[in-house]
């Protein structure tokens, strides 16, 4: 079985808006000066431990515009995230997609269970907000990869958004990055027996 992990870029205030300054927000680009090697090993880890990514609308046409241009820079990352197949969820998207996207059609939630119960290596997905909330609703999301950048913002669309239903994690792993950045791997708690 598959699992569903969301890597997201977020600040200590919990946005996620425009983290590499593509122009959603007046202080966009807030990652860009805290990213380095050990960052860019951590996310290539995650990248080459999954088989598909599992976008939103807004995140595939962004990362489908600038992607196939990057291979050059950005060598085998670049290159993996070019071929791997993309899962996208999107209600205005018709098919055919470019960029190996395949559109979920009907309801997001089970369509994502049904990828999960497939065999294969993890479903990533990066930002795609609204996706997560929705599939963070609905308990689908197996691991969250949360890179906590050591700035605030104060604007901007948060991870987990109000109306997002109550869900207890469980920290698994932390570790911190020489330029502040907190790498926390959150998983679902399981469930505590009635009076513990």
């Amino acid at each position: 079985m598959r699992r569903v992990v969301a890597a997201e870029y977020v600040t200590v205030d919990g946005v996620m808006t425009d983290p590499g300054g593509v122009g959603e927000l007046e202080r966009g680009g807030w990652s860009n000066r805290y990213f380095n090697d050990e960052l860019a090993k951590y996310q290539s880890d995650k990248l080459f431990a999954s088989d598909a990514l599992l976008l939103g609308r807004v995140t595939f046409e962004g990362f489908a515009a600038a992607w196939p241009s990057q291979e050059e820079a950005e060598g085998a990352f670049g290159v993996r995230m070019n071929t791997l197949p993309k899962f996208v969820a999107s209600r205005s998207l018709k098919e055919p997609l470019a960029w190996n996207g395949t559109l979920l059609n009907g309801d997001v939630a089970e369509e994502v269970a049904k990828l999960k119960e497939q065999p294969g290596q993890d479903l990533l997905i990066y930002g795609s907000g609204q996706l997560v909330n929705t599939l963070h609703s609905h308990g689908l999301i197996d691991e969250y990869r949360l890179m906590v950048f050591p700035v605030t913002l104060g604007i901007g669309e948060h991870l987990f958004r109000e109306g997002t239903d109550k869900r207890e994690l469980t920290l698994s792993d932390a570790q911190m990055t020489s330029t502040g950045v907190a790498l926390l791997t959150y998983q679902p708690a399981r469930e505590l027996p009635q009076g513990a």
